[in-house]
């Protein structure tokens, strides 16, 4: 019987775990949003965006990119030099890469100038 108890015990503590973590993630969206107002939890949130512009800057270094040279669709994907379409969406990238880039809101990383959305940080770009 004791047995029954540690598994049982052992379940419930997984599924805390699952449940700390969506509440995590639920709250990391609101931080990208711009709808938490703890200090706390903009601390936590700057280092994530901080982690994701390291996890980013590596990812281009391990596909061999130099970072000047890759940059992303407006649909997210990344784009090769020598691409003239989008392999995701289907854009003339040609069209695309004529654009003014901007940098993100949030992490400062550069994006297509009309993106909603930072590929790295994830965060909502204004459109001002």
């Amino acid at each position: 019987m004791s047995e029954y108890y540690r598994n049982e015990i052992h379940r419930l503590q997984q599924e805390k775990s699952y449940l700390l973590t969506k509440l995590g993630q639920s709250i990391y969206y609101q931080y990208r949003i711009g709808q938490v107002y703890s200090e706390e939890l903009k601390d936590f949130g700057e280092q994530i965006n901080e982690l994701d512009q390291y996890i980013h800057q590596l990812s281009i270094k391990l596909s061999g990119q130099d970072a000047t040279q890759a940059w992303r669709c407006q649909c997210g994907n990344l784009i090769e030099s020598d691409d003239v379409y989008c392999s995701k969406c289907g854009e003339n990238t040609e069209k695309a890469e004529e654009e003014s880039q901007t940098d993100c809101d949030t992490c400062g990383t550069s994006i297509v100038i009309h993106s909603n959305f930072c590929h790295v940080c994830g965060s909502r770009q204004s459109q001002g």
